[in-house]
């Protein structure tokens, strides 16, 4: 490689980044995401990156257990991959990143505003800002109990692999908690389909009387990471009902990553412009 075109990787990189280093997130996340057959030549072709680069990339994470080859020529993710996948696991509390956008949530909508994530096969509430209006809803920390009632624990049941979701709901009972509660598998599964379409879910009375609830996913590499909600009391959610799902929308795609945002715009481009209907609706 050349002076000149060394400078020019450099330069087309945004400051601060290290251009091998970008290529080799991107071979793992396409190896993460099965959208290849895993050899060099379609990882290259995927990355948009040259045969020889990759080759000398993938060997490297090779080298460093992030990647294993099968004798097939298929790289699949290495053994390092699940200290890193177990440090995430362990990771009780939210990370800052989270935490800035669910501050201007609470600020913005007044309500009572949580972040949950997966962790350990079970949903997790990992940070949580308590409304300033007096009469609000508050939510403790810790474990999430009955998420086929409420708006978070539908979201990401709902966004979730199908294998993940059969399991969960195998092991969490599907128990009536008011009049409103969905306790029929066939109607809960349309209600994840309606989720998906919509792009955010809806508790209103499901879990508790008088509160009801939003909830919106932060996605990244198309991938429920997280999922910010707000909880009200049910008089005042219906007089602001589509400020307040527009709001959390808002602020869990302020959360998603810039790459993972544009990826998502290419390919739901038109969906993303109707989400909102006058009924807070997805438009068909």
């Amino acid at each position: 490689m050349t002076v000149e075109t060394s400078l020019s990787a450099i330069a087309s990189e945004p400051a601060g980044r290290i251009q091998s280093v970008s290529r080799a997130v991107r071979l793992l996340m396409l190896i993460a995401s099965g959208e290849t057959d895993g050899t060099a030549k379609e990882l290259a072709k995927a990355a948009g990156l040259a045969t020889p680069t990759t080759h000398h990339l993938l060997s490297t994470l090779v080298h460093e257990r992030m990647l294993a080859k099968e004798s097939t020529a298929r790289y699949v993710l290495g053994t390092k991959v699940a200290v890193l996948a177990d440090a995430l696991e362990r990771a009780v509390t939210a990370p800052e990143y989270l935490l800035e956008p669910l501050r201007q949530l609470a600020a913005t909508t007044g309500e009572t505003s949580y972040v949950a994530s997966w962790r350990g096969g079970d949903i997790r509430v990992q940070a949580s800002i308590e409304g300033h209006h007096p009469v609000r809803v508050s939510l403790p920390l810790g474990p999430y109990t009955d998420a086929h009632a409420r708006a978070t624990g539908k979201l990401l049941l709902a966004m979730t692999s199908e294998e993940v979701r059969r399991a969960y709901l195998a092991a969490h009972p599907l128990r009536a908690l008011t009049p409103r509660t969905i306790t029929d598998p066939t109607h809960l599964e349309a209600e994840f389909e309606q989720i998906r379409a919509n792009g955010y879910a809806l508790d209103e009375e499901q879990f508790q009387p008088g509160v009801s609830c939003v909830a919106a996913p932060v996605i990244d590499e198309r991938v429920a990471v997280a999922a910010y909600s707000i909880s009200a009391p049910s008089p005042r959610f219906a007089e602001s009902k589509l400020r307040l799902i527009d709001a959390v929308i808002s602020v869990a795609q302020a959360a998603t990553s810039s790459a993972s945002r544009k990826a998502s715009a290419r390919r739901d481009g038109k969906a993303v412009q109707k989400r909102l209907g006058r009924s807070g609706k997805a438009l068909e």
